[in-house]
């Protein structure tokens, strides 16, 4: 049983917390650098460039994943971790390479340059959607160690514990229809996206400044502090 007002997060020592907070605000600086824009520009290679990355933080973690490319420069990947199998379909950790354009002009940092400053994380992704992406990331990654420090290969093995089976998915395209991502996963691949549930981001929110409405996503956002993975969302607005 576990106590009220615990969570599963507390079993980590704040060193052990540390760090991973540490590498998921890395490795979001490291995906904000690539500028995975859709729509991509002539013999962009953004998306694809992004998926590579994943493709070997997931490697380095011991494992295995498969990068798509149904067309040129528009990569996804996908990953899973083994449960036991007694807790039913998997759960899905999705989310999307791709990013709305970015005119420097109305930011105050580079918006691919994954600035940190006065403990705010600049760059076009940080809201929609990298920093889920970072955080999806590094589950997975501490479920790998997990596995590894029970004696056993996260690419064959059940993670101790695990009851279900842990889909990632981070994929092209979402920001124009998604067929050169996820779309084209559910219709060629779907056993990568077949689960039981999903964390994705949460549906389309307007802010109105003044009387203009403003998508949420398609002005400079920040993300705070920069040593916490999940953490506090505010949007920066300088137009």
């Amino acid at each position: 049983m576990t106590a009220i007002g615990t969570r599963p997060s507390d079993r980590f020592d704040p060193a052990a917390r540390e760090r991973a907070g540490d590498r998921c605000v890395a490795a979001l600086q490291d995906l904000l650098r690539i500028p995975s824009v859709n729509p991509p520009p002539a013999g962009g290679t953004g998306e694809l460039d992004a998926a590579r990355y994943l493709a070997g933080a997931l490697d380095d973690a011991g494992i295995p994943s498969e990068v798509f490319e149904p067309v040129d420069g528009r990569g996804s990947i996908v990953a899973r971790l083994r449960g036991d199998g007694t807790g039913g379909e998997p759960l899905l950790l999705l989310s999307h390479l791709d990013v709305v354009p970015a005119p420097p002009e109305r930011w105050t940092h580079d918006p691919f340059g994954g600035e940190i400053a006065d403990g705010y994380l600049y760059g076009r992704g940080a809201v929609d959607m990298k920093d889920l992406t970072a955080m999806e990331l590094e589950v997975m990654r501490l479920l790998a160690a997990e596995t590894r420090a029970a004696g056993r290969d996260p690419a064959s093995d059940p993670v101790p514990g695990l009851t279900r089976d842990v889909l990632f998915a981070s994929t092209a395209d979402e920001e124009a229809g998604g067929l050169a991502g996820a779309g084209w996963l559910a219709m060629e691949r779907p056993e990568h996206l077949r689960a039981a549930a999903a964390i994705n981001e949460a549906g389309g929110v307007s802010v109105e400044i003044g009387t203009r409405p403003t998508p949420a996503h398609a002005e400079p956002t920040r993300v705070a502090p920069a040593t916490r993975p999940a953490a506090m969302v505010r949007d920066s607005f300088t137009g």
